[in-house]
């Protein structure tokens, strides 16, 4: 019976023993998860990290204490002693309850999934991955990983989109069967989806610009220190829409205007010759920008003799003989650059402008020639590396292609754009934005005559643009003469009906957006 007795006393001892081991250890596997789990979440937070490492300063006191005092030699003095030296670990164990964006990302996605009932065939709602955040497009990149295919996903758009309260742009399969990539646009981001063109949002500073309105404000471009622009995007995009709007301000700021197409000059009509010079054919844009680079060399010239970094130095220095800033907007970049399918007489002139181009485009940064290049079918042929590299200011309407918007953008962002007219990125430096373009209406917004009123006491000047006729660069049978295009008698034959033929117009238009449905109005325009 003793025996027996005593086989029980140590059997439950050793199970008394081994309950204790079993909890320490358990207590040891929650502590070392919350450390690892603190870790994980220091690692993406600058100040928690900050913090791990000045936690060591504690054990570190401990030490310095002890070498220069006495420690208490009471037990539980000594504990507390000892226990400094894990002083990181525990800081560690604190942080990990410390909720962050993701925790509470997490916790709303899980009680929205709750709330649709939107599990898979585990029972389970979708586990947050990763939530990436692009503070310039909006535009956020949040991946689940669930048992739910991605046809079901599609088909609870729009629930998915009240209950998150986001707007979704595409939901794509990831690297496995159990990954979904939604991008999407938070509920509140609001962006105009029509916004027509009006003069008052000119700017005062010469060579600056506006071309659309994003999140914050309006998207402006300062020629002065970007000095170029490239505007991408499929056809009905809105890209000729954005440099004729980016053209008219420049008229308006008293710049000097070459317009190359060479689609027989459709996209700049009769209209436009009233105040500028159309390009329709490849001789003529071969003299035009070889007389384009020789007067930049000109203008460096003067710039270096002048002590003067910029167009902008220069004409304060100046004043009466300003240098006027000169702005060449070519429709469609690939007819300058494609030689596919041409004779060699033809070939060799494309060569020698592209040359030009690229001339211009690395060395006229301070002298107020500026490009602004549109084109439809990004290409590595079209858009060159000298011209890539030296074009800041690039814009990019959306593209299904994602190689168009990587050669446009270096990115890939063009792909996720809403499918929305007139809905561009604007990259100038390292960041992406999401812009709606104005809606610049030739009809409405362009009238030449404000151009010609403008001008009207410049025309004498001899520095007001390039005197093609004293030059003789340019054949008069291929282009006119900015001295033929500014006859000072037309514009005093002008003077006395041009506030009324202004007026006029504008009354004719606002009594037709009266009666305009706005929702054609939006899918048509950017045409």
């Amino acid at each position: 019976m003793s025996s027996d007795w005593e086989k029980k006393v140590n059997q439950e001892v050793e199970n008394g023993l081994n309950a204790i081991i079993n909890e320490i250890a358990n207590v040891l596997k929650i502590f070392f998860f919350r450390v690892g789990l603190g870790f994980k979440k220091s690692w993406k937070n600058k100040k928690l990290f900050i913090g791990f490492f000045l936690s060591f300063l504690i054990p570190i006191a401990a030490r310095i204490k002890s070498d220069y005092f006495l420690v208490d030699t009471k037990f539980y003095f000594k504990i507390i002693y000892f226990s400094t030296f894990i002083a990181p670990l525990f800081y560690m164990v604190i942080v990990s309850f410390v909720k962050n964006k993701e925790d509470k990302r997490n916790a709303e996605y899980r009680l929205a999934f709750e709330q649709l009932n939107f599990v898979g065939a585990d029972s389970k709602t979708p586990i947050l991955k990763s939530f990436i955040e692009d503070k310039g497009t909006r535009i956020d990149e949040i991946t689940f990983e669930s048992m739910i295919p991605i046809e079901t996903w599609k088909s609870y758009i729009p629930q998915l989109q009240t209950s998150l309260n986001i707007s979704i742009i595409s939901i794509e399969q990831g690297a496995s069967k159990r990954i979904v990539i939604i991008k999407s646009m938070a509920g509140d981001a609001k962006i105009p989806k029509y916004l027509p063109w009006d003069d008052k949002y000119i700017e005062e500073q010469e060579g600056v610009v506006v071309v659309g309105q994003t999140f914050s404000g309006n998207i402006k471009i300062d020629l002065n220190k970007s000095p170029h622009i490239l505007s991408a995007g499929e056809t009905g995009s809105g890209k000729s829409v954005i440099l004729r709007c980016i053209l008219w301000q420049l008229l308006k700021q008293g710049a000097i205007a070459y317009m190359v197409d060479f689609k027989g000059g459709v996209e700049f009509g009769l209209e436009y010759e009233k105040v500028g010079q159309v390009i329709t054919e490849v001789d003529a844009a071969e003299k035009l920008f070889k007389y384009l680079v020789d007067e930049n060399a000109k203008r460096l010239k003067l710039l270096r003799e002048s002590g003067s970094k910029n167009i902008g130095e220069y004409n304060k220095k100046f004043e009466g003989e300003e240098l006027k800033r000169i702005i060449v907007v070519i429709d469609e970049l690939a007819e300058l650059m494609d030689k596919t399918g041409v004779d060699d007489e033809t070939r060799a002139k494309l060569v020698r402008i592209e040359g030009y181009t690229s001339t211009l485009a690395r060395l006229s940064r301070a002298t107020g020639i500026n490009l602004c290049i549109g084109v439809q079918r990004p290409d590595a042929k079209v858009i060159t590396g000298q011209i890539k590299n030296n074009v800041p200011v690039r814009i990019c309407g959306r593209f299904a292609d994602s190689k168009a918007s990587e050669i446009v953008l270096s990115n890939t962002k063009a792909k996720d754009l809403p499918e929305v007219k007139g809905r561009f990125l604007f990259k100038l430096g390292a960041d992406t934005v999401q812009f709606q373009a104005f809606y610049f209406d030739d009809d409405k917004h362009f009238i030449p005559n404000k151009i010609l009123k403008l001008r009207k006491d410049e025309i004498e000047d001899k520095k007001v643009g390039l005197d093609l006729n004293k030059e003789k660069l340019i054949d008069n049978d291929l282009m006119n003469s900015v001295n033929e295009k500014f006859e000072i008698k037309e514009v005093k034959s002008m003077d006395s009906n041009i506030e009324n033929e202004d007026d006029s117009k504008f009354e004719n238009f606002e009594e037709q957006n009266k009666t305009e449905n706005l929702k054609s109005t939006i899918n048509d325009d950017y045409e």
